[in-house]
């Protein structure tokens, strides 16, 4: 009956990839309650545990180089189809790790995956974008941060009853693997692009990236390390440092993705009105000013108010900075957004580092407020960047075309 039903009603592109960002937050947003059960049961030093989110983004921005390549030459659909499989599976194995290494090993392999998945998506939600000519890409972050949203909320009570970890994401991977597989049928072909590289082979050598694309890569190096400290940290410090159940502590996470849902689904209407530039220098400050709240106050409510404030002001960033970078001239969108990415990522690697040695020599509280500080980076770096103010008076390109305001995001 099932079958019949899905074949009779087949999801359009635009729904297809909108479900695709909503499975794959739905996911991410489960496994982020339940860090502070599997760091409890293994033992693992904050300092420690750093080093291990280190490894995960290192496995991220390989993927980067690799999904591009894959895509140039099978697409965005096939790339996002090698890397989905596996991705709900590595969590249930992770989540039976006997000890610190081969957790270690497993964030290594779910970072790879997610960063292929990552890339692959955007650049088809380009695809879908130019040949829909609707505004897309920003919305399905939204959709992202809803499925985090109800994922994170579903796992903190699942956490709360005591349902043990490997079943929780063994369910899951059951559901998610059909899911993903139905969903990529349903995907569009990437356009054909020109042969940027020479046919002969030439020597591996390692080159900076364009000049053009540094600028937007610093962006997203600012927002790694606010995102670093909700992903990864705050459920933990609720826990260890404030006393909050498991309930409790996961709804810091739920706020956040409430917030950056909301951020992103009417963050193209609000760019309208008051400038894209405006917007992402207010929504730094008001990110900054959320964490220096909630470990100020320093109470359970604080910090999940604290870090609703932070999901609505970075909201935008990510979704802009990749969509600029798909813009840019006399590059294949695969290659330019996977190299913002990867350049991005450096906050993934410095971040648990850095959080984590602060944490363990001074205290985590402390460390919580340079993230704080460094998110103020963001209204420097636009304020000071030209090419991200003349942006704003340039006509957008196919790949993003204006954003009509009468327009509901949520429309697929």
């Amino acid at each position: 009956m099932l079958p019949r039903l899905t074949n009779a009603f087949p999801p359009s592109p635009r729904l297809a990839i909108a479900l695709i960002f909503l499975t794959r937050g739905f996911i991410a947003g489960n496994w982020v309650p339940r860090i502070p059960g599997i760091v409890a049961k293994l033992d693992i030093a904050p300092s420690l545990l750093g080093i291990i989110w280190f490894m995960l983004a290192a496995g991220c921005i390989v993927a980067f180089s690799v999904a591009a390549r894959m895509m140039t030459s099978m697409g965005s659909a096939k790339t996002f189809l090698f890397f989905s499989v596996p991705y709900s599976l590595i969590l249930a194995l992770v989540s039976l790790a006997p000890n610190i290494w081969i957790f270690a090993a497993g964030m290594i392999c779910y970072g790879f995956i997610g960063g292929g998945i990552d890339v692959s998506c955007t650049v088809q939600g380009g695809v879908v974008e130019r040949a829909t000519l609707k505004p897309l890409v920003s919305s399905l972050y939204g959709y992202f941060s809803l499925g985090a949203l109800i994922g994170s909320f579903l796992s903190g009570i699942i956490a709360q009853i005591h349902v043990p970890i490997p079943a929780q994401f063994t369910v899951l991977a059951v559901l998610g693997i059909p899911t993903f597989i139905y969903l990529q049928r349903h995907l569009l072909p990437d356009e054909a692009q020109p042969a940027y590289a020479p046919k002969a082979r030439r020597r591996f050598r390692i080159s900076l990236p364009p000049r053009v694309l540094l600028p937007l890569g610093a962006l997203v190096i600012c927002v790694a390390l606010g995102e670093e400290s909700i992903n990864n940290w705050v459920a933990l410090y609720m826990r260890q440092e404030l006393g909050a159940n498991p309930a409790i502590a996961a709804f810091a996470y739920t706020a956040f993705a409430i917030a950056t849902f909301g951020g992103r689904i009417f963050g193209d209407s609000i760019m309208q009105r008051v400038g894209v530039d405006r917007t992402l220098m207010t929504g730094s400050l008001a990110a900054a000013t959320g964490i220096a709240f909630g470990i100020f106050v320093n109470q359970p409510w604080a910090m999940v108010m604290g870090y609703a404030i932070v999901g609505a002001g970075l909201s935008v960033v990510v979704p802009v900075t990749y969509r600029r970078a798909g813009e840019i001239p006399g590059m294949s969108p695969a290659t330019a957004v996977a190299t913002v990415a990867s350049i991005g990522y450096i906050g993934f690697l410095a971040g648990p580092v850095l959080i984590g040695l602060i944490a363990d020599a001074i205290s985590l509280r402390f460390a919580l407020a340079l993230v704080a500080t460094s998110l103020v980076g963001i209204f420097v770096l636009v304020r000071l960047s030209p090419s991200e103010r003349s942006a704003e008076a340039i006509p957008a390109p196919a790949l993003a075309p204006s954003l009509p305001g009468e327009e509901n995001p949520l429309s697929l």
